[in-house]
């Protein structure tokens, strides 16, 4: 496979999951994917809108707001191709990238309106460093997403990815830990990569 045609896909998942949010760079990550055959579980996230009828396990109120559902996989059927799993955890990878980015461009937005001191968050020398940082660590997880080879790689990224989400929802102070806020995305997205990466096969 060229460079070309394996960074495409990953360039268009991120940017769904950018411009669209979740749902949307979660159907990006699974196009062309039989979910329920290639689901390392025996459930696996999908756009709720991609849901066959009476396929919907239940969901928690998080992962309803974000337009996620939980399909329920059959309990017998072939093992999963790994090649085509670990491509798939790649192209989520980039989906995720793609949400938290959005979200950390909205955390700007957040502090660009408050302020203390008379002077506005967003120009304090703490919240310069911890954006700053974020956006490196974006960019350190994106090149690290080419590099995925095999399934301990694939879910020590998937977990990067999350510690780094924790610290986007930080900078919404109280307002990133509310059911209502948009920063709910990036828990749902931790849950969303929990039903896709198969971490046994790490052990």
């Amino acid at each position: 496979m060229s460079a070309t045609m394996t960074q495409a896909p990953l360039t268009e998942c991120e940017q769904a999951g950018r411009e669209g949010g979740l749902a949307a760079g979660l159907a990006a990550a699974l196009r062309g994917v039989a979910a329920a055959e290639l689901a390392p579980g025996r459930f696996a996230a999908v756009p709720a809108d991609q849901l066959p009828d009476g396929s919907q396990a239940p969901a928690d109120g998080l992962t309803v707001r974000e337009a996620i559902g939980y399909l329920a996989v059959p309990g017998t059927r072939p093992s999963p191709d790994p090649a085509e799993l670990l491509e798939l955890g790649r192209r989520l990878a980039a989906a995720r990238l793609g949400v938290t980015r959005r979200l950390l461009d909205q955390a700007v937005a957040h502090l660009s309106e408050r302020s203390a001191g008379g002077e506005a968050l967003v120009r304090k020398q703490l919240v310069v460093g911890a954006i700053a940082d974020a956006a490196a660590q974006i960019e350190m997880l994106r090149a690290y997403v080419l590099t995925v080879a095999g399934p301990t790689s694939l879910a020590d990224l998937h977990d990067r990815i999350s510690e780094l989400d924790w610290q986007v929802a930080g900078l919404f102070g109280a307002a990133g830990y509310i059911a209502d806020h948009p920063a709910r995305a990036l828990y749902v997205s931790e849950l969303v990569a929990g039903s896709w990466i198969a971490r046994e096969a790490q052990r």
